[in-house]
């Protein structure tokens, strides 16, 4: 939205510098509608003189500046978020418009007949073609707008109305355009728009309330917030509740107040606890922000008489504990938005802050978040008092009167930091480094630490209201004013190192050289002077000036220090002592502050008007003309540029804070090599400082942070393992509760089928006696069919003669009329030509008359024209309205002559229809005799069975009764089965969901399986090579079993020859022989010779008992070997049985899940098979009895048909009984000619079931009769049988005639089996 004469970039080049707004802290509560959603993430509100559209999630900002709407009272967004309003106050108040995609002004409007100077609310019409705008006191004009035009549709003054209090708040209809709303203080009226005029319908009891806000929740309820805590909801202009906000930390509801006083309203003073300020709709119900700090969240009701319920509170931010006594801190929301999707809400309060939090979620069990946080920083919440730059940080510190030093980032755009005093700040400066601040309060100069997230006071010097101060280039030294003099303090030793005189006013301002070796103060007697900071001596003075209010100090190209000094609109350069030039500003107001930019050949400064104007410096370079720039609403306190130069940043009172980026130097640019020798050198301090208290503190916090989750977590452990221990305990009692019940139904399930086997044999049966009856009454039927025929037929021939007979009447009247009216038209003309043939000759008479008096008689010949055509027109209306009225007439009779051929036409098809029914029955008829003459043919059969049935009659009696009784029990068990079916249906869905939770639990097994598959294999190789290991300790043992064996063998033998050696001892020659032979035998020869080669051989000669210890040692080897084999099987054994084991109760465990799963999937087909059947079944049953057409399926049969085929099935009876009686009779006289029949032995069943029908207070339960019908019937008990039949019949017709009003045709008729026995 650029503005047509000022863009958001001033492209006014000084120097090779260009100017733009790059970001903007503030906003402006007191505007009406202050913040508004333009797109899904992009909200628009006035700050400074810009309107700020924001992005909400990559918090980058664009302008549009609103010089000509400077005074901003109003805004209002359109209902397609194409257009924004802009209301302007003033001298003379309008009404802008602008594309908000195009970002440019469309419309410019005013209303002559506006005498207030301001708008207090706007809104756009449903097709956003009209604007309606709310003026303010004193006559509260409401003024209509085409804005496309440029033209005042229609203008209101409420100023008329007696009584009538200030006006708040203004809304238009979301769908009839010519709808609009207006509220305030007894204040409450609906506007429809009826030619250009407004004019008052709806709820006219406003006067009794103090209305501040106002939204229509859809196009047919208004909701209005009061100022007693209570929201009005009003239906089609109509008043239907009001709803009462509910809070503990809100005061009690009060009467309410003749005045109302609270923010935001015209007329108030002060904040109201239960005030309703803002209400914004949402598709589940509505925002309303009462009291300070609360919005409420309302929700739709189901209930129709409810409209809505309060559901949770939200807190836009926490108020300080002295907010309740003073009102410092608190937060009324003037306004409320939510974007298009309903996802982010954004409130903004009269203390000048904008919060967001996410809209949270009606159905959610628990909220995100119920505390709002700033949308992107917190603002000051009143005017900025002072500011200062660090010069080797991109950092900007400003002060407030809100007695908060906020610390921004001006490069990221971020706050961070903030600090609340106690006092009023009056002063403030920031060290080079950026890691102190000294701050001016009421008593007292505080010098700080600035840490990452507080200020900690370092020291303190006695100055009270402190107007300004400022550290050295170097940061060793502090200049502070004290009244007149300087205070010069050592910011490395905290000691004062030199008060400075020479001033005799107070000092406005200080500056320092750029080296640190002298500061510079200016006063408001006109003197400047130049101090020696070393040795505390005056270096120069000017004193001719007359007044100094701010001082800006700098750096030359040439490498001098220079000064700007000035007071109101005429400023001087000051270089070495002395003035250099001098000049005058007219344009932008009162300068109240400047910097310079000595690099970029640059001097800003600020007005009293909020402009910021902009010239070369120094300023024998500067032109005559300075470039303004609209920046602020207020004055500007202080303008700064950064150390760096690349910025510059403005504050004013009205709390904004804007930084503007100037364009890089080129190379043809004055101070090209020394911004590459000053600005590319500054030093860096990225960090802030920490102290090791703040560090242990913290370190302490996360220690116990840590205890507390450690001990949170166990916690949480040992409650989840409990609750896991009652689920699984809850889980198989609910498992065996299941079977039981599964069992249970299935029990249920197999008894059903057999009660629906018995039914269905029971229903055929009755279906075919059904049928049976009903042959015999078609006759009966075709006899009063043809009776209604013929009646129809007379009745219309007697319509036909009756309507030629009306159409001959009506031609003749037509004819009369005409002819009459042609008559009365005629006499009427005659009678007309006569008095003109008359009026003709009195008019010749007077004109010859005329002509010989025409001197003296020119007046009375105008009277008598007047009069002559003031007759003749009487004459000409009356004829034309007698015209009229005849000519109507006739219309009339056309017309109703239209409706009778309407009404012939109509009868014509009526007949057309009637001769095809009756075509139809013809035919049916001639069926039905085809079918009356077979069934007398087998009438005349069963009379000769008649008498073969009378014992059969009696032996069934007793049957019926039964039969009745069991009729009655198995209704009930239906109604029982039809409500476990729907139990059953109920039941199917937790049995899915644990379908799918056994589903899971097998993938879980079965990956368990695969796990331990992998872990069997694993063992099997470990059993195969245990086994080979003992396969090859077998044969290691075999071998040595064998050589063990060889060798016992061969010792015995040695040992037997041996004793055979002993008993030649005595022989010397014998015993040296038998040595030879034995050495000769077994060492010579070498068969043995693995005996004595072994290390153990040595062992062995040494005698017996060495020997039975060697093979000893060598038969316990084998065996433990073999007891390891023996063990490794068993394990493998083990592990194989438990692998197999654990598989085959897998595989059951699934089987058996799968196979129940089957089975209760084929039981509920089944069930909804055997319903869709017995459904089926009752259609087909309803159709043959004639109830239900065969075609369409749709029932012909009402309540009066019902009880009308009663009665003629009564009457059929009757007629059977008679003919039966006369059959009897003749019988009677033959003798005893009857003989037993042996041709057919079937039984004849009658059955007369009454049933249920349903009425509207429940089902109206008629007695049910069944009655068999044997062959071999004597005539007596025929007869009573027969007469009994017609009792019933009689009873049962007499019973719905009374009750037929409410009888209807049951969906379903149950199949009942009369033959079967009682269970």
């Amino acid at each position: 939205m650029a503005n047509t004469n000022t863009n958001t970039t001033t492209n006014n080049k000084m120097g090779g510098g260009v100017i733009e707004a790059e970001y903007l802290w503030g906003v402006r509560g007191e505007v009406g509608g202050c913040v508004v959603h333009v797109d899904q993430n992009t909200v628009v509100y006035p700050a400074g003189a810009f309107l700020v559209l924001h992005n909400t999630t990559s918090h980058q900002q664009q302008f549009v500046s609103i010089a000509e709407e400077a005074m901003p009272t109003a805004l209002a967004i359109s209902p397609k978020r194409q257009y924004l309003c802009v209301c302007r106050g003033g001298e003379s108040p309008a009404v802008s418009v602008w594309d908000v995609e195009g970002r440019k002004r469309l419309r410019f409007l005013s209303c002559g007949e506006m005498t207030s100077d301001h708008y207090v609310s706007a809104a756009f019409t449903q097709d956003e073609k009209m604007v309606a705008a709310q003026g303010g006191a004193p006559d509260w004009t409401l003024v209509l707008f085409l804005w496309e035009k440029g033209k005042v549709f229609s203008v209101l003054r409420l100023s008329d109305t007696p009584g009538l209090g200030p006006v708040a708040s203004l809304t238009c209809h979301p769908e009839d355009n010519g709808v609009l709303s207006v509220v305030g203080e007894r204040v409450l009226k609906l506007f429809r728009l009826n030619d250009k005029l407004l004019k008052t319908w709806g709820y006219q009891g406003g006067h009794n309330y103090n209305s501040e806000c106002q939204v229509w929740a859809d196009q047919h309820t208004l909701l209005v917030g009061t100022d007693n805590g209570s929201v009005l909801v009003l239906e089609e202009g109509e008043l239907r509740t009001e709803l009462q906000v509910s809070h503990p930390q809100l005061p009690p509801s009060e009467k309410r107040a003749s005045s109302a006083k609270g923010v935001g309203v015209p007329g108030g003073s002060g904040p109201c606890h239960r005030r309703v300020t803002a209400l914004v709709v949402f598709s589940g119900g509505f925002l309303c922000a009462c009291g300070p700090d609360k919005i409420f969240v309302f929700q739709k009701s189901e209930d129709i008489n409810e409209h809505y319920f309060q559901r949770y509170m939200l807190r836009v931010c926490e108020a300080s504990p002295a907010a309740l006594v003073s009102g410092r801190g608190e937060h009324n929301i003037t306004a409320l938005t939510l974007c298009p999707a309903e996802k982010t809400v954004v409130a903004a309060t009269h203390t000048n802050q904008l919060f967001s939090n996410p809209l949270p979620s009606l159905d959610a069990a628990k909220l995100p978040s119920l505390m709002f946080s700033p949308l992107h920083a917190r603002l000051h919440e009143g005017g900025v008092v002072d500011a200062d730059t660090c010069l080797w940080k991109p950092v900007v510190v400003t002060g407030g009167t809100d007695r908060t030093l906020r610390v921004w980032d001006y490069q990221n755009h971020t706050l961070l930091l903030t600090h609340t005093f106690r006092e009023d700040i009056f002063s403030l400066a920031i060290h080079p480094t950026g890691l102190h601040v000294a701050v001016g309060l009421t008593d007292t100069l505080r010098l700080h630490h600035m840490l990452f997230d507080t200020l900690r006071v370092l020291s303190e010097v006695r100055i009270r209201r402190c107007s300004a101060c400022c550290y050295s280039p170097g940061g060793n030294t502090l200049a502070a004013a004290d009244g007149h003099l300087v205070i010069l303090t050592s910011t490395i030793t905290l000691k004062k190192l030199h008060t400075l005189k020479g001033h005799t006013a107070k000092v406005s301002d200080m500056g320092w050289y750029p080296d640190g070796s002298a500061v510079i103060g200016c006063a408001e007697d006109g003197t400047v002077i130049g101090w020696d900071t070393c040795h505390g001596q005056s270096l120069w003075q000017v004193n001719s000036l007359e007044s100094c209010k701010y001082l800006a100090a700098g750096l030359s190209l040439d490498g001098n220090a220079t000064q700007l000094v000035g007071h109101e609109g005429s400023f001087t350069e000051i270089t070495g002592g002395q003035m250099v030039q001098e000049m005058n500003c007219t344009s932008g107001g009162e300068v109240v502050s400047a910097s310079l930019s000595p690099v970029k050949t640059l001097v800003a400064m600020g007005t009293s008007t909020g402009h910021l104007l902009l010239n070369k410096f120094p300023l024998h370079m500067a032109t005559s003309t300075f470039t303004t720039i609209p920046a602020h609403v207020g004055p500007i306190s202080k303008v700064v540029v950064t150390g760096e130069e690349g910025r510059v940043v403005t504050c004013g009172r009205d709390g904004a804070v804007v930084v503007w980026r100037l364009a890089e130097l080129d190379d043809k640019s004055p101070g090209f090599l020394a911004a590459r020798e000053r600005l590319q050198d500054l030093p860096s301090v990225p960090e802030m400082l920490v102290s090791r208290e703040d560090l242990e503190r913290t370190r302490d916090r996360m220690e116990e942070l840590e205890r507390n989750v450690s001990y949170q977590v166990r916690d949480k452990e040992v409650h989840l393992g409990l609750q896991q221990q009652e689920f699984l305990a809850s889980k198989d009692a609910l498992l065996v509760r299941h079977q039981a019940e599964v069992d249970k139904l299935h029990q249920i399930i197999q008894e059903g089928e057999r009660e629906r086997e018995r039914l269905e044999a029971s229903h055929r049966d009755a279906l075919e006696q059904v049928n049976y009856e009903h042959q015999g009454v078609f006759a009966d039927h075709q006899q009063e069919l043809r009776k209604k025929l013929l009646y129809e037929y007379s009745k219309q021939d007697k319509l036909e003669t009756r309507l030629k007979e009306m159409q001959l009447n009506l031609d003749r009247q037509v004819a009369e009329a005409e002819h009459r009216t042609r008559e009365e038209l005629q006499q009427r003309l005659n009678q007309q030509d006569k008095v003109v043939t008359q009026l003709t000759a009195d008019l010749e008479k007077t004109t010859a008359e005329l002509e010989r008096e025409r001197t003296e008689g020119a007046e009375v010949l105008r009277l008598v024209e007047a009069s002559t055509e003031a007759e003749l027109g009487q004459v000409r209306s009356s004829l034309h309205a007698q015209l009229v009225e005849e000519h109507d007439n006739v219309i009339k009779l056309r017309s109703e002559r239209a409706a009778l051929r309407k009404n012939f036409v109509g009868m014509q098809r009526e007949c057309e229809q009637k001769e095809g029914e009756v075509r139809g029955l013809v035919e049916e008829r001639g069926r039905l005799q085809a079918t009356v003459k077979g069934l007398e043919r087998e009438v005349e059969a069963l009379r000769r069975e008649v008498n073969h049935r009378d014992d059969i009659i009696r032996e069934r009696e007793g049957s019926i009764t039964s039969s009745r009784e069991q009729v009655v029990e198995l209704e009930k068990q239906k109604f029982l089965l039809q409500h476990q079916m729907e139990l059953l249906r109920e039941e199917l869905h937790p049995l899915q969901a644990a379908l799918d939770l056994r589903a899971q639990q097998v993938k879980q097994l079965e990956e368990e399986m695969g796990e331990t598959r992998l872990v069997v294999g694993a063992r099997e190789r470990q059993v195969k090579e245990l086994s080979q290991k003992v396969a090859t300790a077998g044969k290691t043992g075999r071998h040595l079993e064998q050589r063990h064996h060889t060798l016992a063998t061969a010792l015995t033998r040695v040992l037997a020859d041996l004793a055979t050696t002993t008993h030649l001892l005595h022989h010397p020659k014998k015993l040296k022989d038998a040595v030879k032979s034995l050495n000769d035998k077994y060492i010579r020869s070498g068969r043995h010779k693995e005996f004595w080669t072994r290390p153990d051989l040595d062992k062995l000669a040494q005698g017996s008992s060495d020997l039975e210890v060697g093979v000893m040692g060598e038969d316990t080897a084998v065996p433990e070997l073999l007891r390891q084999r023996e063990m490794l099987e068993r394990s493998v054994a083990t592990l194989r049985a438990q692998s197999i084991k654990q598989t085959a109760a897998h595989k059951d465990r699934v089987t058996s899940l799968v196979k129940e799963n089957r089975e209760l999937v084929g039981r509920v087909g089944v069930l909804e098979e055997r319903v869709w059947q017995l459904e089926g079944q009752t259609r087909q049953l309803e159709s043959v009895a004639g109830l239900r057409d065969p075609y369409s399926g749709k029932r012909r049969a009402s309540r009066d048909h019902l009880v009308q085929q009663l009665a003629q099935q009564a009457d059929t009876i009757t007629r059977l009984t008679r003919q039966l009686r006369l059959a009897q009779t003749q019988k009677r006289g033959d003798g005893d000619s009857g003989g037993e029949m042996t041709t057919k032995e079937e039984e004849m069943k009658q059955v007369l079931v009454t049933e249920e029908y349903p009425t509207e207070e429940g089902l109206v339960k008629e007695k049910k009769e069944e009655m068999v019908m044997p062959l071999g019937m004597s005539g007596e008990d025929n007869t009573t049988t027969i007469t009994a039949i017609t009792t019933t019949m009689t009873v049962t017709t007499t019973t719905l005639s009374s009750k037929h009003q409410h009888i209807t045709l049951p969906s379903r008729l149950p199949a009942l089996d009369p033959r079967t026995p009682p269970q």
